[in-house]
């Protein structure tokens, strides 16, 4: 079967993985004819030409699961792992995804977890900063934050949800996410720079803490 290449949108494309791995199991297309690429990387292969993706598959639910994590990975290869554990799932193996000792499932789960982490680091530790005014008067935050992954569409909800009573920005190298009280919209990437360092909350409190807590006394750093 001759080589071909998928391209994907930048970032975690969820829904094209999706519509391209029911298209390609539909057609018995091996994992090892198949390149995959997102965004505007250079591929060595013709690119396959869009069709109509196949009827949704039947996967064990331990697979569908491992799916929307693994798309949000940094690793360039994740499209191809995946294609490999579902083409291995269609041919058979139903259980393969319970197999830990399996070299797959192994560097998946691994990946699956690295993702978890990623997204616990950014609801833990993301500090929003006062921006000036945003629609109707109302206050406007903003930051910054580098996630290791793909992670931006899925962790925003979490804030919009946290936080709904002001607008907000939170900018990253890869995409920004925006707040006006209603919606939860996305757009192009964003600066450090764009994000106050500090703001007069945070420093009042930075120096009251100093002021008050003893080991702060004995141990600035």
């Amino acid at each position: 079967m001759r080589p071909r290449t998928i391209r994907l949108a930048a970032g975690a494309d969820l829904e094209g993985f999706r519509a391209a791995i029911r298209h390609l199991v539909a057609a018995g297309v091996p994992p090892e004819a198949v390149t995959w690429v997102a965004g505007d990387a250079a591929s060595l292969f013709p690119e396959a030409e869009a069709a109509a993706p196949g009827s949704a598959l039947a996967l064990p639910r331990a697979v569908a699961a491992l799916i929307p994590p693994v798309v949000m990975h940094r690793d360039r290869e994740r499209y191809g792992l995946l294609h490999r554990l579902v083409w291995r799932v269609a041919g058979g193996e139903r259980h393969l995804a319970e197999v830990a000792s399996d070299p797959l499932v192994h560097r998946l789960a691994l990946m699956r977890k690295a993702v978890a982490r990623d997204l616990h680091k950014m609801h833990a530790f993301l500090r929003f900063r006062r921006a000036g005014a945003g629609e109707a008067g109302r206050e406007r935050f903003a930051a910054w934050f580098e996630p290791e992954h793909h992670i931006l569409a899925e962790a925003a909800p979490f804030f919009s949800a946290r936080f709904p009573a002001f607008d907000w920005s939170i900018l990253t190298p890869d995409g920004s996410a925006h707040w006006d009280g209603r919606t939860l919209t996305f757009g192009p990437p964003g600066r450090r720079d764009d994000v106050p360092d500090r703001d007069a909350f945070e420093a009042g409190w930075t120096d009251y803490y100093a002021s008050t807590f003893n080991p702060a006394r004995t141990n600035l750093a």
